[in-house]
């Protein structure tokens, strides 16, 4: 394969790929192409789900799993399939998971089918003090906050919310 010259700017499909080759992006149920976009790669919600009473950022130095052990109102599967309820606040960590170097970062966004169905999703990470950003050099999970605003859905394992940009060289 023709080595990818890296350049500053958002990364394209073919270095997204790159990456996943390098097991900088990584997922235990593998990273099908289906998922990378010309400049994005889908995420994908995993086994597990957690309501929790609101909003929250883990805050620097702490990690998504031990303020969930604080704040979860309780734990469910998603591999059957489960309603999230409308105008409730859900946690879910994805099957994708990074191990960025000091010169990647990551931003993500909900998908566009998302917002047309008035689903309100955004990106946590360990040690995150702002949504959606995924720091240079973050190794780690990575967790969807979701929260149904019109009706309640139907969302399983696998399903595709939102979606991460990676950017070599300056942050977003």
């Amino acid at each position: 394969m023709k080595k990818i010259q890296k350049i500053a700017g958002i990364l394209s499909s073919q270095e997204i790929l790159e990456l996943i080759n390098e097991d900088i992006i990584t997922s235990g149920n593998g990273i099908k192409k289906d998922l990378i976009q010309p400049a994005s790669i889908d995420l994908r919600l995993g086994f597990k789900a957690w309501r929790v009473p609101a909003s929250f950022l883990p805050g620097k130095e702490n990690k998504v799993s031990s303020r969930l052990k604080d704040l979860a109102m309780h734990e469910f599967s998603l591999v059957d399939g489960a309603v999230l309820e409308c105008g409730c606040v859900y946690i879910v960590k994805l099957l994708e998971s990074v191990r960025l170097s000091e010169s990647l970062t990551g931003i993500a966004n909900p998908k566009s089918s998302t917002g047309r169905l008035d689903v309100f999703t955004r990106l946590i990470v360990d040690g995150s003090t702002e949504f959606e950003e995924v720091p240079a050099g973050y190794v780690g999970p990575l967790y969807a906050e979701i929260s149904p605003r019109t009706f309640s859905v139907l969302v399983r394992t696998g399903s595709r919310l939102n979606q991460l940009r990676l950017r070599r060289g300056q942050s977003f």
